[in-house]
C-alpha cells in the first residue's frame, strides 16, 4: 500500500523542532511521517521519503526487527494503551544506538484511532528504573530515603549473563520472554536467576528485584546488551 507524496500538515512538521526520533503509522503501520531526525538515523534523506513506506522496507539492519515493531503498533491500536520500547540496534551509518521509544494511538478528529505515534530518546545511560524506585521509597519510607544506601551495600558482582538477566527482569520480563530475548532456555534463565537470588540473599523474584534496585542495579544497560540487536517492550 502507497501513499501519494503529499505536503505534510503543519501539525506534524511542528515534530521536526522537537529533539529525537518522532513519527506516526496508518493503521496497517506504513509510514505517514517521521521526522528528520529519525530519517537520518534509518538512512533516508529526509522525511518525504517515510512516506508509504514500512518498516520492511528501510535501508537499515532494523528490518530484522521489523514484525516486532508491527507487533507492537498493533497492540497499541488495539488496546488503546501506550508502550515504552527498549531498541537496541545497528542502524544505517553502522553504529549502534539505543533508544527508549514511546508508542501511542493516534486519533482522528472523531476519536477513533488511525494509527500509532512514537517518539524515541537515545539513551547512552538510563536511570528511569532507579529514580522511580527511589521516588517511591522516599514516600513509602522518608527517613530512610534521607541515608546513602549505596553507600553501605558493596558492589555485589555479576556475571555478563546475569547483568542481562538482572537488567530484562528490573524491566518486567518473565523468564521465557529473557529466555527468547539471550537466545537459551529458560532452565538457563531460571539458574541465573537462582545465583542472582543467592547473591544478593533474596528468598523472591520480588525481594531481587527490591535489592538490585536498592544497590543501583537498573541505571544502566549492560554494555554486552549494546551489541545484540533487540526490541523490548518494558513495563511501564
Amino acid at each position: 500500500m502507497n501513499h501519494p507524496l503529499s505536503p505534510v500538515p503543519p501539525a506534524l512538521s511542528m515534530l521536526e523542532q522537537l529533539p529525537g526520533c518522532w513519527g506516526c503509522k496508518d493503521k496497517q503501520s506504513v509510514f505517514v511521517y517521521a521526522n528528520s531526525e529519525y530519517c537520518r538515523l534509518i538512512g533516508l534523506d529526509q522525511p518525504q521519503d517515510c512516506i508509504g513506506k514500512t518498516d520492511y522496507d528501510m535501508p537499515s539492519p532494523t528490518t530484522r526487527c521489523a514484525h516486532q515493531f508491527q507487533a507492537q503498533d498493533s497492540y497499541v491500536m488495539e488496546t488503546g494503551k501506550r508502550l515504552r520500547v527498549l531498541d537496541i540496534h545497528p542502524y544505517a551509518n553502522g553504529r549502534w544506538h539505543a533508544h527508549l521509544f514511546t508508542k501511542t494511538p493516534w486519533y482522528n478528529d472523531n476519536g477513533d484511532v488511525c494509527g500509532v505515534m512514537f517518539c524515541g530518546q537515545e539513551l547512552s545511560d538510563t536511570a528511569i528504573l532507579e529514580v522511580g524506585h527511589w521516588i517511591c521509597h522516599a514516600v513509602t519510607h522518608p527517613k530512610e530515603a534521607l541515608t546513602d544506601h549505596h553507600h553501605h551495600e558493596p558492589r555485589i558482582h555479576l556475571t555478563t549473563r546475569e547483568q542481562e538477566v538482572l537488567f530484562l527482569h528490573l524491566h518486567g520480563k518473565k523468564p521465557q520472554v529473557i529466555a527468547h530475548t539471550l537466545s537459551v532456555s529458560v532452565k538457563t534463565i531460571e539458574n541465573h536467576f537462582a545465583h542472582l537470588r543467592e547473591k544478593f540473599e533474596a528468598n523472591s523474584k520480588a525481594a531481587l528485584l527490591e535489592r538490585a534496585l536498592a544497590q543501583g542495579f537498573g541505571s544502566a544497560i549492560p554494555e554486552s546488551l549494546l551489541t545484540q540487536q533487540l526490541s523490548v517492550v518494558l513495563r511501564d
